[in-house]
Order: C-alpha cells, then structure tokens, then sequence
C-alpha cells in the first residue's frame, strides 16, 4: 500500500459511540428503522481491500501468536486527517481498540499511545504512531499483532471534523475542567470559543473540546491526553444515548461521511445486535502501555519515546480484552 508523508493532524473516534448509541437507542424498533440505519451507514468511505484478513493470513502463515476469539470483537479506531484519498496518511495522533465482549457482556476501549517504542515490520523500531504515516492501516495492524497479538475483525478511520460535527449536532458536551487544564488552554488559544472556558464545569462546543483533547502540557503529558480522549468519548455517548431518534439520526449524517471503514452494513448491523443483546451502556477503559512497565528514553536523535517492556504489556492487554488470566506465570 503506498502512502505520502502528509503534516501531522490530530483525530479521534466517534464511530463507536455512533454504533453504540444506535444499538441503545433503537432497541427492539431496529427493524423498522433498518432503511434508515442502511441510509445512514452508506455516507461513509468504504475500503473493499480486505487488508485486515490478508494481514492476519500474512503473519499467521509466519507464526504469529495472535489472539482471537468469536465471541470478542476487536475494532480498529485510528484518528486521521481526510485526505482527497484515504490511501493517503499522515502519522496517527492516536489508536484505539473497541471491543464488543460477548462472553462477558462488557463494553472496552483500549488506547494505544502513539510514543510507545516498538518494532515496525519491516522498518525497525521507531514510535508507534510512525506506522501510519509508513504504511498505512496495513501497516498499523501488522505492528499491534507484531508487538501484541490482538486480532481485529476490521477497522475504521475517523477525520477529526467528525469529532466536532457530533458534539456541535448534540449541542455542546460537559467537561469538568481542572484549574491547571484552564491555564494550560487559556495560554495556548488566543481568539477562539476556547477562551469562554471556565475551571469546572463546562457545556463545549467542538472546537472547545478538540482543544481539550489536544492538551499534552500538563503534568500527565500524553497519558493525561489519552485520558482525555477516552473521557470526551464517554460523555458523548452518554449524551446521545438519551437524546430522541431525530437527534442521533442527524448525528450520523453528521458523522458519517467523515468516517472511512472497511466493515459493511451487514457487519455493522450484527455488531449492533450484539450490543443490543448485552444490555449494557457502560465502556470499560484501558491503557497500553500500563503503569510500572515503561522507561522515558531519549533517542539518539533527540527524540523522546516510551520504552515499554512488551511482555508486560502484552499480557495485560490480552488479560483485558480476553479477560485471559496467565497460568503459573504463563499466558
């Protein structure tokens, strides 16, 4: 797959949640719905490459431990910038897995920061978020089963824009604000909505909480960034899970054409059952790398990466999405 080097942009991830709400909020009237829903889904991108099952074939030919299970599905979520064509990337702010577990009837979110220092197949070590600009989704995909063994069962690519259509279509989302985040926006943004923000609580606009999940210079750094995104994600979904159809309608159309996947509707639409099927609206969150298991290490080069101790990581990440616990010291 070839790829341009394009200027690095920040996205994140409102498909899920737009999956998700869907589910909740149509209920056992899907069905009457379904022409809508089908309308709806067909605004976005679709990839028909089947990059994902040809890289799975790729490395399980070679070997690979690579986890997977029918019973938990695992979606990709990467925040890009839309390209004049999605075969074009720019490095990936951020990289998510959502994952809808059958077995355990839970809801998870695992983020997957971007300055983990991990092997790229075929290019060496570097930080994580470099695959996408290098190769793609392809790529991306070989690096997590490469480094941890997570299977995916298709993937979605989100323009920030979406992030702000859906809080702007909603209506504005709350985020408590602390008093070192107000600072921090209050010193960066200089004539923009952001400076109508107040420490506490805040009712945002898109703009205002891009801007809040952007913020990387408080004591956190990128951990606190990630904890952000997966914070901002949370309030949208519950907001939208208790708006009426009209409203979440609307939010897709908003959404949508942002979004380029390779999932088709039929695909989507049992994802949704199945969340319909659990009953739950809660979203299980998580973190890779996980405290205690990485070292701050400055390049020769000068650039600042997260060394991560990869058996550590491999495991906990298994152990939360599989809920896979190791046996005397084994996976």
């Amino acid at each position: 797959m070839s790829v341009n080097k394009k200027k690095k942009k920040k996205g994140l991830w409102i498909f899920l949640c737009i999956m998700f709400v869907i589910s909740i909020v149509a209920g056992n009237r899907a069905a009457a719905l379904n022409h809508s829903i089908q309308s709806a889904f067909n605004l976005m991108d679709r990839d028909e490459s089947n990059v994902i099952a040809s890289v799975e074939d790729e490395l399980l030919a070679s070997g690979a431990d690579i986890e997977k299970s029918d019973e938990i599905i695992n979606i990709l979520l990467v925040g890009a910038d839309k390209r004049s064509t999605w075969k074009e990337a720019g490095r990936s702010d951020s990289c998510m897995i959502a994952t809808i577990d059958k077995k355990h009837g839970k809801l998870k979110l695992t983020s997957l920061m971007r300055d983990m220092y991990v092997d790229i197949p075929g290019y060496g070590k570097d930080k994580f978020n470099a695959a996408y600009s290098i190769g793609g989704i392809e790529l991306v995909y070989k690096t997590i089963l490469n480094n941890f063994g997570i299977a995916v069962e298709g993937y979605a690519i989100v323009d920030f824009a979406a992030f702000r259509n859906v809080i702007n279509t909603l209506g504005g989302v709350e985020i408590n604000l602390t008093d070192d985040e107000h600072r921090i926006l209050m010193n960066r943004y200089h004539r923009t909505s952001v400076l109508k923000l107040k420490p506490g609580v805040n009712n945002m606009n898109g703009t205002q909480a891009l801007a809040y999940c952007r913020l990387r210079q408080d004591i956190k750094a990128d951990f606190g960034r990630t904890e952000r995104q997966r914070y901002v994600i949370s309030q949208i979904f519950h907001k939208l899970k208790t708006q009426p159809i009209s409203k979440w309608y609307n939010t897709a159309e908003a959404v949508l054409p942002e979004v380029s996947t390779d999932l088709n509707n039929d695909a989507i639409m049992g994802y949704m059952k199945d969340v319909i099927f659990m009953g739950t609206t809660e979203i299980n969150q998580f973190r890779i790398p996980i405290d205690g298991s990485y070292s701050n290490l400055t390049l020769s080069n000068g650039q600042q990466v997260l060394n991560i101790d990869l058996d550590m990581n491999r495991k906990a990440i298994k152990e939360f999405i599989y809920e896979k616990k190791p046996k005397n010291n084994q996976e």
